[in-house]
């Protein structure tokens, strides 16, 4: 690993501070991000049953990015921890792009480049780091391979801080909303008898046919003002 480099990271993440902060951590990394490599914004988002959990995010135009893969259930963050490995998309505009429900909402809010970076040691996967660019071209060498390390570091750091159980949730990461939304799924699934990833599915087709996202789509259903017996999933 290069020394130099691994020196400006670890910098840019801690400051002068000599031990982590749980209460800002995971936003640091994303300023960290932006700071480094130049992006327009980036976010954190830590899985929780294989679903985007909680998130921390640079600006409120991460978040809505964030919230957008969840509601969705495609993106950058989902396949990079779903494959383990950087899902990196330099053009949204171009033909035969990737994640036909995402890349058009995103593009709509003038994103045209996305890149996504496990957060992973080893088996431990804990979820993603998404950077985020209003113009469009693939990384350069040397911002890939700060990222790279971005992301080895701070994986270690978040392991650390999980196992101290010190990791402070932020209390608008709307991960009281996705708990909702995984309550909301096992009344779906009661109701069409089907297992949880059918029902998530229904759910989240019935938000996008309705132009809702999944989060009030749940709230109609928990209470009770939504059935979804017979319609599609997306």
């Amino acid at each position: 690993m290069d020394a130099k480099r691994l020196t400006r990271i670890l910098g840019a993440l801690l400051g002068t501070d000599t031990a982590l902060d749980p209460a800002t951590y995971p936003l640091r990394v994303c300023n960290a991000a932006v700071e480094l490599l130049g992006v327009t914004s980036a976010g954190v988002t830590l899985m929780s049953g294989g679903q985007p959990g909680s998130v921390w995010a640079s600006d409120p135009l991460a978040q809505n990015i964030e919230d957008l893969q969840f509601s969705l259930g495609e993106g950058p963050v989902v396949d990079a921890y779903g494959t383990r490995s950087p899902a990196l998309e330099p053009d949204l505009s171009a033909p035969g792009r990737r994640w036909p429900f995402f890349s058009p909402q995103v593009r709509e809010l003038g994103v045209l480049a996305i890149f996504a970076f496990p957060l992973q040691l080893g088996v431990i996967s804990l979820g993603a780091i998404t950077l985020i660019r209003t113009e469009s071209g693939p990384l350069s060498v040397d911002q890939l391979a700060d990222t790279l390390i971005l992301a080895d570091v701070a994986t270690m750091h978040l392991i650390e801080l999980q196992a101290e159980g010190s990791l402070l949730w932020p209390p608008t990461d709307g991960f009281a909303e996705r708990a909702r939304v995984h309550q909301a799924t096992g009344m779906v699934a009661a109701q069409i008898n089907s297992d949880m990833a059918t029902a998530l599915a229904r759910l989240r087709g019935h938000a996008f046919a309705n132009d809702v996202d999944v989060f009030d789509a749940a709230e109609q259903v928990l209470s009770r003002r939504l059935r979804l017996v017979g319609e599609p999933v997306m």
